[in-house]
């Protein structure tokens, strides 16, 4: 006699839904992405603590698929248990995140006064850049009141070897991460006055540090000529460069001397604004 076959059963509305929920490609991936970024939206200063339940209330989610919510982004740093099971805070990787959001934001304030004084003396185009791997980031820009200027724009990427924005924050570096930065021995050119090997770099560097400021002559573009000075933080870290740039036609030897002068003064400002010790190893002493 043959076994009864099993009677087929409608699925739950919750194990549909839980089923539903499952990631199936990109789309599904960008959901979960935005639920989790929904939870971390439910935290105020009035509501420290989130419960499970809270979570499914809010995005009209089953409990089941709240819970796994919570659990990644607890697994991922974001979230961490808050005393009864089911509950949670935010951890300690958010306030990370937000401390580098300020620091950014802290840095371009405090910049942009003397960055603005800065261009006005001389009326080249100022540049506030910070280093991304191995390229000199724009961070700001202050417009030159010069006919014939450089033209640039907040988020501009330029190899750091190939500048003196860059070069100011390489120098900040040690030589084993300078290496990891550059593993080859050979680097890229721009012009036929850009830096072409590693070891020439370090060179350079020694000389950035050894006189406080960075110089591009036509080495990121033809007729392209830019000064730069490191900015310091209360570590006395590199953590931005100041930099002009201009025509090379307007930075003769007598006016690169004030130029120099210049954008030295303006980078320590900054430092100082920002709580650098008035001595920092390896540099030179700065008036103040």
């Amino acid at each position: 006699m043959s076994e009864p076959k099993a009677a087929l059963r409608r699925p739950e509305a919750s194990e549909r839904e839980s089923t539903a929920s499952e990631p199936k490609g990109r789309g599904s991936n960008i959901g979960a992405l935005l639920r989790g970024l929904a939870v971390l939206d439910m935290f105020e200063r009035e509501r420290l603590v989130v419960a499970v339940a809270d979570i499914a209330r809010q995005l009209g989610v089953h409990r089941s698929t709240a819970s796994r919510l919570a659990a990644t982004l607890a697994a991922a740093g974001y979230l961490e248990p808050a005393g009864e099971a089911g509950r949670y805070r935010l951890a300690a990787k958010l306030a990370v995140l937000g401390e580098l959001a300020a620091s950014d934001s802290e840095l371009r304030r405090a910049a942009l006064p003397y960055l603005r004084d800065l261009v006005q003396r001389g009326g080249e185009t100022g540049h506030l850049g910070v280093l991304e791997g191995a390229e000199a980031v724009t961070v700001e820009v202050v417009d030159g009141w010069q006919t014939v200027r450089m033209h640039s724009w907040v988020g501009k990427r330029s190899p750091a070897h190939c500048s003196s924005m860059g070069k100011a924050l390489l120098a900040g570096l040690g030589r084993t991460e300078l290496a990891v930065r550059y593993p080859d021995a050979e680097l890229v050119t721009r012009t036929r006055a850009t830096i072409a090997t590693r070891d020439e770099l370090q060179v350079c560097l020694d000389r950035v540090r050894a006189r406080g400021y960075a110089e591009d002559q036509e080495e990121l573009e033809p007729h392209l000529c830019c000064v730069a000075a490191p900015v310091f933080d209360r570590a006395g870290q590199v953590v931005a460069s100041i930099s002009v740039s201009g025509p090379a036609s307007r930075f003769t030897a007598t006016a690169a001397a004030s130029i120099v002068t210049d954008v030295r003064r303006a980078a320590r400002q900054v430092s100082t604004v920002l709580g650098a010790p008035a001595t920092i190893p390896g540099w030179p002493v700065e008036r103040r």
